[in-house]
């Protein structure tokens, strides 16, 4: 199964990403959340959320916690991401911090340092490149941290997305902004365009993105914005009048997964129009070990 087949194969994980949710949850100590690439992000997403409901949390690259430990805080329990359940990172950081720590992955894992593993099955991929992996993860955090039932209905929600990318336009650069969540997210979409379509995609905190990156915008640059505050609108139409093609993407919580599946499909779609094989990326393997 390929990158296009599994994002449209995305509800039926996310229903079982919330089932799942609903009966497993995640720790409600002060937690320190793991993960390296786009787990980094569901990383920070997850420690966003936390922290939201009153939690102390703190959201690292695996490597960090693996080569600073000292610097890793004294959070009680950790939590870890990695759609293989073998990130050699995380898998060694979580050694070295000895603490207790749960992991939420889509493969069985039969040994290893977590006290707690929760797999989604139906979010397994056999792509290297993470689509419906990532967004059930992200479904599963959002719905144990809030407990929202607008996440609820997110699965039947899908026909919405698809097509919904083609009028999407193309550019030279493309910029992704968001705040929050939102943020988390449009750092995966950066990355999912990167990787597939091998393009210059650079991520930043809406409002950051002021302060210095938008000297580099022109008639050639896209900015996908997921606008989740007022502020944000004046930032699009500051863009626009700068010479950016603007997409304008739902940006709260429970639109996140839906406007994602989005940005997946364009990077697909980019990659192809490019000549490029989005199922077979450049250098890149399914599970990264040292």
């Amino acid at each position: 199964m390929g990158m296009l087949e599994e994002i449209l194969g995305s509800p039926q994980a996310w229903r079982q990403a919330l089932a799942l949710a609903e009966a497993q949850g995640l720790p409600r100590e002060d937690a320190l959340f793991l993960g390296s690439g786009s787990s980094y992000f569901l990383a920070q997403a997850a420690a966003h959320l936390a922290r939201a409901r009153g939690q102390q949390a703190l959201a690292l690259p695996s490597a960090e916690a693996l080569f600073h430990p000292g610097a890793a805080g004294r959070f009680p329990v950790v939590v870890g991401f990695s759609r293989s359940g073998q990130t050699t990172e995380l898998l060694r950081a979580v050694e070295a911090l000895g603490r207790p720590a749960w992991l939420l992955t889509t493969r069985e894992v039969r040994e290893g340092p977590f006290a707690k593993v929760v797999v989604l099955h139906e979010a397994r991929e056999e792509a290297i490149v993470q689509t419906r992996s990532f967004s059930s993860a992200f479904l599963y955090l959002a719905y144990a941290l809030t407990g929202s039932p607008a996440l609820r209905a997110v699965p039947d929600r899908f026909g919405e997305v698809q097509g919904g990318e083609a009028g999407f336009p193309v550019g030279a650069r493309y910029f992704l902004l968001g705040s929050g969540v939102a943020w988390a997210v449009a750092q995966e979409a950066s990355l999912k365009l990167k990787e597939t379509a091998l393009v210059w995609a650079e991520a930043f905190q809406s409002l950051e993105f002021r302060h210095g990156p938008k000297s580099l915008l022109d008639e050639e640059s896209v900015v996908f914005l997921l606008e989740s505050h007022p502020l944000e609108a004046p930032l699009a139409a500051e863009m626009e009048s700068l010479g950016a093609k603007v997409v304008r993407l739902p940006g709260a919580l429970e639109e996140l997964p839906l406007s994602l599946a989005r940005l997946q499909l364009f990077a697909h779609r980019l990659a192809r129009q490019r000549g490029l094989d989005p199922d077979r990326p450049r250098h890149l393997t399914y599970a990264v070990r040292l």
